[in-house]
């Protein structure tokens, strides 16, 4: 038995036809060359601005890709997915209600064995298949199942608080975001999450994008912060500060877990871990990770 979180929030969509990888490689912001039976991938579909329009992991299950997204993002994935399509032998189908997915904020090592524990690492089953965050490792594991169960192993439902793991490590997931029209992806620190293949040539949006960071003209981020005291305040759109200046405003928060999106060229300095930013009444720590490059 296998105690996850059961996320009715997503979707799940299948590729299939003779030019899916072709063709998906064309438009997605990662290498679908890089899925196989024994790894899975994070990637986006951008507006050829660059702009976002929704994020999700890729598996090949079954002789298909699938992907996993949020619901948030499904019809404008789907729609997206069938308007680069023209004649391509490709077919696009929304699958939610054959499929449950699971999240587990740790990686069973009934599943993966100790020794593998590398991002994206994928089994399948008959009617499952699982996968390790290909973002960072430390999130957990990811289960998408047609009859509540991994192999042998029954799924059962936890009550586990995954939200709070997530942002505990640092990630806002895009869905959390409300109006995606005043971001770049790479403003969400994408680039840092592997949904970026930066070598593999053109995709849709890929121009800007690969300008913004090659050239290091990626305008603003969003930082993750942890409120020093707790609060019961709603502090959404307060602004931040960093040496008396107005540098930012909150986008996103959850008890003492605080979202900043930071404009560069209002810092007095480049960013690093030891600067200090505040609110107008609380002091902010950046919540540092690993994965983020600073």
């Amino acid at each position: 038995m296998i105690k996850a979180h059961l996320n009715n929030d997503m979707s799940i969509i299948k590729v299939s036809g003779d030019d899916t990888r072709e063709y998906l490689n064309n438009i997605i912001t990662n290498n679908i060359e890089q899925v196989n039976e024994t790894k899975s991938i994070y990637s986006c579909l951008l507006t050829p601005q660059g702009k976002f329009i929704a994020d999700f992991y890729v598996a090949s299950f079954d002789n298909n890709i699938i992907l996993v997204t949020n619901k948030k993002f499904k019809d404008e994935l789907i729609k997206g997915l069938n308007f680069y399509k023209l004649r391509s032998k490709v077919n696009v189908e929304d699958i939610s209600n054959l499929y449950k997915y699971y999240f587990l904020p740790f990686i069973e090592e009934s599943v993966f064995s100790l020794e593998d524990h590398s991002l994206g690492k994928t089994i399948l089953y008959d009617k499952s298949f699982a996968f390790i965050d290909p973002r960072v490792a430390k999130l957990g594991m990811h289960i998408v199942s047609s009859d509540k169960a991994l192999g042998n192993n029954t799924l059962e439902i936890s009550e586990d608080d995954c939200l709070n793991h997530l942002l505990k490590h640092g990630i806002l997931s895009m869905h959390l975001i409300d109006d995606l029209t005043k971001f770049y992806p790479l403003e969400n620190n994408l680039h840092f999450l592997n949904a970026v293949d930066f070598k593999k040539g053109c995709y849709v949006g890929q121009e800007l994008t690969a300008r913004m960071k090659l050239r290091n003209k990626i305008p603003r981020t969003i930082l993750p912060f942890i409120l020093t005291l707790e609060t019961e305040e709603n502090l959404n759109h307060n602004n931040i500060f960093e040496n008396n200046n107005i540098v930012g405003e909150i986008i996103y928060q959850k008890d003492r877990y605080i979202f900043g999106h930071i404009t560069f060229r209002k810092l007095s300095k480049e960013l690093s871990i030891d600067m200090s930013f505040n609110l107008e009444n609380h002091h902010l720590e950046i919540n540092k990770q690993d994965w983020l490059a600073l």
